[in-house]
């Protein structure tokens, strides 16, 4: 139900931010003496701001939270954007954006945007930021790469809007996503790669997205639950308003769970992400998220 399927190992390195350009973000968290986390070493560069961080009353405790702002208005043509985040051994951390991302309309060319994770033993990672957009002609290689250690809990979403602002029903020309987790060692756990041009997006036709505007996607990454038992409790939790199409499963590697959702609006995307979210850290700390400021 996503498009066009790719192989799981064609020509990709398993570090997409090439050893010659540094990411503009580059986020580094750490386990205080007290037990809390915090941000260790940071660099933000254009377009890139770090907001401010703090520590939600009734998260796992220490758990800090930081939310990631675009100053540029979203991502243009020729964009090459790489974020790279990193938890040190005991971290607890909430990664997430202050609004949406525009993917604006391209006359030449394409966009790349680059997000890697590094989890170390004993971390806990939740990134799960606010969907991209896609306007009229946009092209997207939208790139998420994994290093998960055994002893780590992972949890992170990838959501995609289609949107023409003028209303003309225009669509976007294609979106190349493609997700590969790997373990401490670099050797490959699961990988999900997938093309939707936007004509196969505009028919609607059954296996790619079948009439539904919005797509997303949630993983969770750990091995101290039964994958049987995550699985089950992300298909328990998601909604079943007639408006979504989703489902739940483990991963062949026995190395976590994910859900595939189709809705028909953003609004039905995000309740059932949430609702996921919800279910996947209750089963792993035994206590549902806090409320946040979005």
């Amino acid at each position: 139900m996503t498009g066009e399927r790719l192989g799981a190992e064609q020509a990709q390195p398993p570090n997409l931010l090439d050893a010659r350009r540094v990411p503009q973000v580059d986020l580094v968290f750490e386990v205080d003496p007290g037990g809390r986390t915090l941000l260790r070493r940071r660099r933000a560069a254009y377009p890139f701001h770090v907001g401010r961080s703090w520590h939600v009353p009734g998260d796992p405790e220490g758990m800090l939270t930081l939310y990631l702002q675009s100053c540029s208005g979203g991502v243009f043509q020729q964009d090459a954007l790489g974020a790279r985040l990193r938890a040190k051994a005991g971290a607890h951390v909430h990664v997430s954006t202050a609004a949406s991302t525009v993917v604006h309309t391209m006359e030449h060319g394409d966009a790349v945007q680059t997000v890697e994770i590094d989890a170390e033993a004993g971390s806990l990672v939740e990134y799960l930021p606010d969907p991209l957009i896609l306007f009229p002609r946009a092209r997207l290689k939208n790139l998420l790469r994994v290093r998960a250690h055994p002893e780590s809990s992972i949890m992170l979403w990838d959501a995609v809007i289609a949107h023409d602002p003028a209303g003309k029903g225009r669509v976007f020309d294609w979106l190349l996503s493609d997700l590969a987790v790997r373990d401490s060692d670099g050797r490959l756990l699961a990988r999900d790669r997938y093309r939707l041009e936007g004509e196969a997006f505009q028919r609607a036709q059954p296996g790619a997205m079948h009439g539904y505007a919005c797509q997303g996607s949630f993983l969770v990454l750990q091995q101290a639950v039964p994958q049987g038992q995550v699985a089950d409790a992300l298909r328990s939790a998601l909604p079943t308003d007639p408006a979504i199409y989703a489902g739940a499963t483990r991963l062949a590697a026995d190395c976590g769970a994910w859900v595939r959702v189709l809705a028909r609006d953003a609004v039905g995307l995000g309740e059932a992400l949430k609702c996921a979210w919800y279910a996947a850290r209750t089963i792993l700390t035994g206590q549902e998220p806090a409320q946040r400021r979005k």
